[in-house]
Formats: C-alpha cells, structure tokens, sequence
C-alpha cells in the first residue's frame, strides 16, 4: 500500500468525522441525496441519515484494513459520498459541487461520439489532449469545472457508476484520472481511482 494514499485516507476519515459533527450542529437531519449512492453501490448499506452516517464512518474506520489495497480504495470513495451528502446545510454554494447531471450527460456524450476517454484533473495545471472534468480552483480552458473541494469527486462516481461507457460492474473504464497538486487527500483519491480500474497520469 502507498503510504501516501494511507495517510490521506485517515485524513479523510478525519474530514468526514468533521463535516458529521458540523452538520449535527446545523441540525441537518438527512443525508442529500438518501440514501448515500456510492455506500448503497459499494457496500449494500442505506444511509439515509446524518445519525446513520455517524455510525457507518465509526464502522468503516473501525473495519477498515490498511493492507488491502480494495478495501482502503472502496472506504475512500464511501468517505467522499458521507462528506459530499451531510454537507448540503452548511457548506456554502461554491464549495458543493458545481454542476448537474445534464452537464456530466453533455460530456459522456462529448467523449462517446469523440470515442475518448474523460480526463479526470485533479487540481492540474495542464491538461492532456481530451474530455476534461476539472476539480480545484482554477478549472482550465474548455473543461467542466465540477467543484473547487476533492469531495465533489463523489457525484461524478455515481454518475460513472451507472454509465455503461464509464463503468462496467463496479469497474471504472474510458476514464483518466491526472494528478496535480499533491495533497494527502488527492493521493488516497488518485490511489482509489487507479484501484477501480481508472487509467492514472
């Protein structure tokens, strides 16, 4: 296992504990959407609560085994889910995610009919040549920007999942993913990605 990716991934653990106790305090009640996609696809469990989140990031970190490299990427992408659906009182607009599911339509499209696969860039400077989606602060030209804050990546990975040119089973395909800045976060994301099929640069 990278041990950069380990220790992004108890760093995520940490920002899901955090987003919970932040939404108790706004008195945020249900998870948005509910239940949580990503949990439901990957590991069969509803959570259709902020209570139930609570409970199921206490299990996950508990359960979680830093030497299968499967298990910590599936844990990363349920931790995005957790953070992306309590969020939803208190996290203002810019920092939630920035586009709709037209718009991820628009670009499945755009890589189909170019027979292309979707370039991931993750807080990148530069981009390959292709279908980009964009997360960071400063989306580059001609990409969709879908959100300035990693855990964005959490609606993207649903609409993947339920694209038949995007994924196939719970396998990633057609898809890039483009490491730019280097935070702890980002590795145990680019890490997962890779561990799902995705094809990494």
């Amino acid at each position: 296992m990278d041990r950069f990716a380990i220790r992004g991934t108890k760093k995520l653990f940490s920002l899901a504990r955090t987003k919970i106790r932040l939404a108790e305090e706004s008195d945020t009640v249900y998870t948005r959407p509910k239940p949580l996609p990503l949990v439901k696809l990957l590991s069969g469990v509803e959570i259709n609560t902020v209570k139930e989140a609570k409970d199921y990031r206490e299990k996950l970190h508990s359960l979680v085994d830093f030497s299968d490299s499967t298990i910590v990427a599936r844990a990363v992408f349920e931790l995005l889910d957790i953070v992306e659906g309590v969020k939803h009182k208190f996290e203002p607009p810019e920092l939630c995610v920035l586009v709709g599911e037209d718009e991820l339509k628009a670009i499945e499209k755009e890589a189909v009919n170019e027979s292309l696969p979707i370039n991931l860039l993750l807080m990148t400077e530069k981009a390959p040549e292709g279908v980009d989606i964009f997360i960071g602060e400063e989306p580059l030209e001609n990409s969709l920007h879908l959100g300035r804050v990693p855990s964005t990546l959490a609606i993207f990975l649903n609409f993947a999942f339920n694209s038949s040119y995007l994924s196939e089973g719970s396998k990633l395909k057609n898809i890039r993913a483009i490491l730019g800045r280097k935070t702890l976060i980002l590795d145990a994301i680019h890490f997962s990605l890779g561990e799902f099929g995705a094809e990494l640069g």
